[in-house]
């Protein structure tokens, strides 16, 4: 047992320096960088907020329609980020592998927590600003499930990226390629739509698009008095512990290919 906790010591520092890394890497040293973590999702909402609202298209589920972007916007976002980042932990982190306490895992999780931490404060901070323009009510219908929702959809995203690590490694033209197919994604997961109000026919189309019900999960656990008649639960589960555990099993079958390649 103090060999287990001696390790999990050493293990826990090693992430948390390499959270710091990241953050330096990512944002630099000065507060601008980190400003536009906030900028971007911020350009894309009031971008699209101000499109509906210039053609006069209100908020299906009421308020206003920056919150139903938003609300949409923030778990696409995390699982996309999560997805891209992990996918490219190894090959931008690949000099820290000659170390012997730093192993590809611990490269990979430091970003998923960096990543995930982001993605809540900026969502918190626009929160903060709807509700200080009248825009947000500041009422949660269930936060237990949205906490739960934020898991899944870190949990997804997580495994995928580390299904993407993979392929990357043994593929490396294959970033590219995923890059490209998330993009009709942004379109087709109900980020500017509310997927209960459409035709059975879209419904049925979009059905097996996982971000679809975790995005339809998060707004319901959000708005006051909305159930989503479109989300399915148990599919969006029973799909993202598959892809959990494929991409668990995926760094486990190379894990040492990574470092003999460093």
């Amino acid at each position: 047992m103090k060999e287990f906790w001696t390790a999990f010591s050493v293990q826990r520092r090693v992430i948390f320096a390499l959270i710091l890394r990241e953050t330096r890497t990512r944002y630099g040293k000065t507060r601008l960088g980190h400003l536009w973590a906030l900028f971007e999702p911020l350009a894309h909402m009031l971008t699209f907020a101000a499109i509906f609202s210039f053609m006069g298209r209100p908020s299906p589920l009421g308020g206003s329609v920056a919150l139903l972007i938003l609300t949409g916007l923030f778990p696409f976002s995390l699982f996309s980020n999560l997805s891209t980042q992990l996918m490219n932990a190894v090959e931008a982190n690949k000099v820290l592998l000659s170390y012997p306490h730093v192993t590809p895992f611990d490269v990979m999780v430091a970003r998923m927590i960096l990543e995930v931490l982001t993605q809540i404060v900026v969502f918190v901070f626009m929160l903060f600003i709807l509700a200080t323009q009248g825009l947000w009510d500041m009422r949660i219908d269930n936060s237990l499930e949205l906490i739960i929702v934020i898991l899944v959809c870190t949990a997804l995203g997580t495994g995928l990226g580390l299904i993407n690590s993979v392929l990357t490694f043994k593929f490396p033209s294959y970033a590219q390629t995923f890059g490209i197919l998330m993009r009709p994604m942004y379109f087709m997961s109900g980020i500017f739509f509310v997927i209960s109000y459409m035709s059975t026919d879209i419904q049925n189309i979009l059905y097996y698009n996982p971000l679809s019900h975790l995005i339809e999960w998060f707004r319901s656990a959000l708005y006051i008095s909305y159930e989503s008649s479109f989300l399915d639960k148990k599919y969006v589960l029973n799909f993202t512990m598959t892809i959990l555990f494929f991409g668990l099993l995926s760094q486990r079958l190379v894990r040492h290919k990574i470092r003999q390649q460093r």
